[in-house]
């Protein structure tokens, strides 16, 4: 359960890059050093406080430590898939193909 929530997050983290990207990147490669690591805390942040909503609503149900594993991980894939969400977003402001 705290895997898949790690994975949603990341989906998010790189969605809100993609907006990003498409609205205020001034580069590619800027956007994706401005915004990333923002971007990354900030899915983690939502990962954790809905977790702890989780485990104080139904305990037993999620492990402390396995979400503390999973958040530090999260900031950095978090931050990785927000900043390749930058770039594509960034490509598809300039009518550029994403691929």
């Amino acid at each position: 359960m705290e895997t898949v929530g790690a994975i949603v997050a990341s989906g998010v983290a790189g969605l809100l890059g993609f907006m990003a990207g498409g609205r205020w990147a001034p580069t590619a490669f800027l956007g994706a050093l401005l915004f990333g690591v923002p971007f990354g805390i900030v899915a983690a942040g939502l990962y954790f406080i809905s977790a702890l909503f989780i485990a104080q609503a139904w305990p037993e149900l999620i492990d402390a430590r396995s979400v503390g594993l999973h958040v530090m991980a999260l900031v950095i894939v978090g931050a990785m898939c927000s900043g390749i969400g930058i770039v594509f977003g960034y490509r598809k402001s300039l009518g550029a193909r994403l691929f």
